[in-house]
């Protein structure tokens, strides 16, 4: 019989029988850390001495691996992964934190044209309103990924460098910088890049601080979300009674919308007050009641998801967001 106590160790003997047959793993990883050293050097000048430095205090983290092939978005039904954020506490924050903020959240709606449940709803998704912004350095989160998940490994190689840019730009200190296991960091979870390209100083002292800043962390979502080509005042998405065979027919998990409104109503869907060009996708949904939670998603749907580029994602954001809404009008 097993004993209980040789179960414990099973995780850590998973982890490492998969690093011995990563073609990225231990030998690879330091040749890896060799290459990145010698291209933030000698590609992008960064000192040397600094690099080296920062790169003797790196850890690798083998359980990030595991965390970021199974996100929840994969692995829990539409019922799970709304019960996870769409919750009486979760609404309750919202709402105490929209009456706290009111006049910055007002700013950011009327400058960046983002609707008031939409940034309410990121960010109560994203870190339950700043509360849970992660626990990892970012720095090792990125190199562990980049050197150690070949999948994406490029990407993270990308975002790693980016957050040297970012560290020097806004004066960090790029080994206490926390965020999530994949890199993403404030309380609008951007990673590197997004910092970097999509974050605004909301409130001209001229610095971007998306750790402890409402202004510039509220004015940076609602310009991801407008530069990612939000359209004011137009509709996010269409709820209706739909039956299992139009379903399974016309939904899609995709991410970008590839039907129209046109499309839709020649299958006999009634869309009311949207233009026959308009985008419109039928949203498919694991294990939803159809009765109740029947959904088009247009335009700016898709645009949420370019947050995060998941279907779920954008709409357990609206749900949160109405909910809020619902209380403080």
């Amino acid at each position: 019989m097993t004993n209980i106590n040789q179960l414990k160790y099973l995780p850590i003997c998973i982890l490492i029988l998969i690093n011995l047959h990563n073609p990225f793993a231990m030998a690879d990883q330091e040749q890896e850390r060799n290459l990145l050293i010698d291209e933030l050097v000698r590609q992008h000048g960064f000192d040397e001495q600094y690099i080296h430095e920062i790169f003797e205090n790196i850890e690798f983290l083998p359980e990030l691996i595991e965390s970021i092939s199974k996100p929840a978005e994969k692995t829990k039904t539409w019922p799970e992964y709304k019960n996870i954020f769409v919750t009486n506490q979760r609404i309750a924050a919202g709402v105490l934190y929209a009456k706290q903020h009111e006049e910055i959240i007002n700013k950011a709606v009327r400058e960046m044209g983002i609707p008031k449940k939409i940034l309410l709803g990121i960010l109560g998704v994203e870190t339950y309103f700043g509360r849970i912004q992660g626990g990892y350095k970012v720095i090792n989160s990125l190199f562990t990924l980049a050197t150690g998940y070949p999948k994406r490994a490029k990407f993270f190689r990308s975002e790693l460098i980016n957050l040297f840019y970012l560290c020097r730009e806004e004066n960090l200190s790029i080994l206490d910088i926390k965020g999530s296991y994949a890199g993403a960091m404030g309380a609008p979870q951007f990673i590197s890049s997004s910092y970097r390209n999509y974050a605004i100083d909301g409130d001209g002292d001229g610095r971007v601080d998306l750790f402890n800043n409402w202004e510039d962390v509220l004015m940076s979502i609602g310009n991801y979300l407008k530069r990612n080509g939000w359209e004011t005042g137009k509709p996010i998405y269409s709820k209706f009674i739909v039956n299992e065979d139009q379903t399974s027919k016309m939904a899609s998990k995709t991410i970008k919308p590839i039907t129209t409104v046109a499309n839709l109503m020649d299958e006999g869907i009634e869309i009311n007050g949207s233009e026959s060009s308009e985008i419109a996708q039928l949203i498919l949904l694991d294990e939803a009641n159809l009765d109740e939670e029947s959904y088009i998603g247009h335009h700016n749907f898709y645009v949420i998801t370019t947050y995060n580029r998941n279907v779920m994602y954008a709409l357990v954001v609206i749900k949160l967001g109405e909910a809020i809404e619902n209380y403080i009008g």
